[in-house]
């Protein structure tokens, strides 16, 4: 079964992301992180493949995570094997984990390059440097169709391991940091598991990654941030989600990108080969 279109391919740029619970229980956490080729602009060819999500889905670097990609088909390397997966677990990532340089914006990364290697045979898409606006945009405007994609209240297709994509609009004027932040708003449902969810645009046929679901607005409460475990009961939802901008993953980018380049030389040549080039993936309408 052939995935061509966008819409179809960026199902498999998205990644459910298992994580422990930080406050000693024995429960874990559901988010939603997305697949970004970063390039090491000082380093000729090479780039590296981010999974990008919200700080507080990345919460504790030291506790365990666990994140399932889908299988190639054997017969078809272009292809995804659907219902088989390959499963990367590991109880402290630390050393590949990344925030964004300022503490209070909800975004962090992780560097999982390691599933390019031939032997995983991982099938995976990944977005790109061509798919993130200015936000200068002329027709970037309030009341423009959205769709983000995750796991909201940690639903999703089991059997082929699929996340689900919902749509909505942009609900504030995007051009205008909503409360003088980097964000805005959109009007769609937002549950705990969407935390990290890549919302999508199209800007003069073009499709365009707007940025990443941090924050859902309660009724009668100030804005909180979406838990990952805790449920929200649907009348406190009032179906309104913050958005962090995309020029704000660009700095959380090029500051992992600034921080593997710097390992890189440190380390020398070794690491350097290490970090091969990604196949050609990226989600193409």
């Amino acid at each position: 079964m052939d995935f061509k279109s966008f819409e179809e391919q960026v199902f498999f740029s998205t990644v459910r992301i298992v994580t422990s619970n930080t406050n000693g229980g024995n429960g874990s956490s559901i988010g939603t992180g997305f697949l970004y080729c970063a390039p090491l602009p000082s380093l000729k060819d090479r780039s590296v493949i981010l999974l990008i999500s919200n700080r507080h889905v990345l919460n504790n670097p030291s506790s365990a995570i666990s994140l399932i990609f889908h299988k190639k088909d054997l017969a078809h390397p272009d292809r995804p094997d659907l219902g088989k997966t390959f499963s990367i677990s590991d109880k402290n990532y630390t050393g590949v984990y990344c925030g964004h340089p300022n503490s209070d914006i909800d975004l962090a990364c992780i560097n999982i390059s390691m599933i390019t290697q031939p032997e995983h045979g991982i099938y995976f898409k990944h977005l790109n440097p061509s798919l993130l606006p200015t936000f200068n945009e002329e027709k970037l405007l309030p009341g423009n169709d959205i769709y983000f994609v995750g796991y909201p209240e940690n639903r999703f297709d089991i059997q082929h391991n699929l996340p689900i994509m919902r749509r909505g609009h942009i609900a504030s004027m995007p051009k205008i940091d909503f409360n003088g932040r980097s964000e805005f708003l959109i009007d769609a449902q937002v549950f705990p598991g969407s935390s990290g969810s890549p919302v999508f645009t199209a800007i003069d046929g073009q499709v365009k990654l707007l940025g990443v679901i941090s924050q859902t607005m309660i009724k009668n409460a100030q804005l909180q941030a979406v838990p990952v475990v805790h449920t929200l009961a649907i009348q406190q939802v009032l179906g309104l989600g913050i958005v962090i901008k995309i020029t704000r993953v660009k700095e959380l980018i090029e500051e992992a990108s600034k921080q593997l380049e710097s390992r890189i030389r440190s380390q020398g040549q070794a690491l350097n080969n290490s970090l091969k080039e990604p196949e050609n993936t990226s989600p193409s309408r």
